[in-house]
């Protein structure tokens, strides 16, 4: 990953993560409305660390795609990683989900949760890898 830090990827996913947990627990009772569960239910269907192991790895990846892509375009510093990430969020990730939601017939407020997170989410990791990107050169 020529131009990223590693490490950067990595702190940036944690802090992505971790929106996440802060995220959903604001939006918790909207949320489990959205999707027509319980919090019991919820957790019975996904027993252990299994949602949060894959949680944690979709997230990685998702983290080291934006750091590929940053280092790809030549975005710089914060807010150029900042922006990255907005973008692809709402473009990519908010589409995908607008395009699934129309055919489940699912509100436009689990939309704006669902894709909320992204937003913010791959902001901030977007600002966290453009400011640790090395120069390129």
């Amino acid at each position: 990953m020529s131009g990223i830090r590693i490490l950067a990827i990595v702190v940036a996913a944690v802090v992505y993560f971790f929106i996440g947990a802060i995220w959903y627990g604001q939006f918790s009772v909207a949320w489990l409305a959205g999707i027509g569960k319980t919090l019991a239910e919820l957790e019975a269907e996904n027993p252990g660390a299994r949602p949060y192991v894959v949680g944690f790895a979709s997230v990685l990846v998702a983290c080291a795609t934006l750091g590929w892509l940053i280092a790809r375009t030549g975005a710089t510093g914060w807010a150029g990683g900042a922006k990255l990430g907005v973008v692809l969020a709402v473009g990519i990730v908010g589409a995908q989900l607008a395009l699934n939601y129309g055919f489940e017939s699912r509100s436009v407020s689990l939309w704006l949760i669902n894709t909320g997170y992204p937003v913010v989410g791959l902001g901030i990791a977007g600002a966290i890898i453009g400011a640790w990107s090395r120069p390129r050169g």
